[in-house]
């Protein structure tokens, strides 16, 4: 069976700009924190639009694709695609399960996304932590947070820039940058990045809906 996840001609992907200043935890209001986090978990349904490389530390590996992501509270939806090929593949998650769909709509079950990804390409992806990591939502069990402070004409605001978290036995250095306010509302990174002992994945976004 062909890697459709992953299948895709080699992308560059531009790396995080210039990281913002890290600002002491002292010098960082915990109401700004607490502000940001309440916006972005008041965050129930969005889209994305943006480019995912997963990058195999231990064989010196990279794959890249495109990627249009929906999530709603009850059903998560991938779709991997190229400008040019279209859809290549396709991974879906409600209350029933999971499915995973290749570029020929042959279909494959699971009971959830992130152990039908594990069970199809021997890949631990982290979709559940993901979930969290691309809005900005501080995941439990997160350690060594760091924050950066946006000033606003109102009250400021203090989104995460980066911590630690272990998940499935795997301790995962995430990083967050770009924050820009979507629509008048939320301010959300455009560029996420989560490494591993084995892995590192790069998430661009170039487009949130909400």
């Amino acid at each position: 069976m062909k890697l459709s996840l992953l299948l895709l001609f080699s992308l560059i992907l531009v790396g995080c700009a210039t990281p913002p200043e890290e600002i002491p935890m002292s010098a960082i209001d915990s109401n700004a924190v607490a502000r940001h986090q309440q916006q972005v978990g008041a965050l129930e349904q969005w889209q994305l639009r943006g480019q995912l490389a997963i990058f195999n530390l231990n064989a010196d590996e990279r794959d890249s694709v495109y990627l249009e992501w929906r999530q709603s509270p009850n059903t998560l939806q991938l779709r991997f695609y190229h400008p040019l090929k279209g859809t290549l593949a396709r991974l879906e998650q409600d209350a029933q399960g999971a499915t995973y769909y290749d570029e020929d709509e042959q279909a494959y079950y699971g009971y959830d996304a992130e152990s039908l990804v594990a069970r199809l390409f021997n890949f631990e992806l982290p979709i559940n932590l993901l979930q969290q990591v691309v809005t900005g939502k501080l995941p439990q069990g997160a350690q060594q947070q760091r924050y950066q402070l946006l000033e606003q004409p109102e009250l400021p605001l203090a989104p995460l820039l980066s911590y630690r978290v272990t998940r499935n036995e795997q301790l995962w250095h995430v990083q967050l940058h770009d924050y820009e306010q979507n629509q008048g509302t939320v301010f959300l990174p455009h560029n996420v990045e989560l490494r591993s002992t084995d892995w590192r994945i790069k998430l661009r976004v170039r487009e949130w809906k909400l």
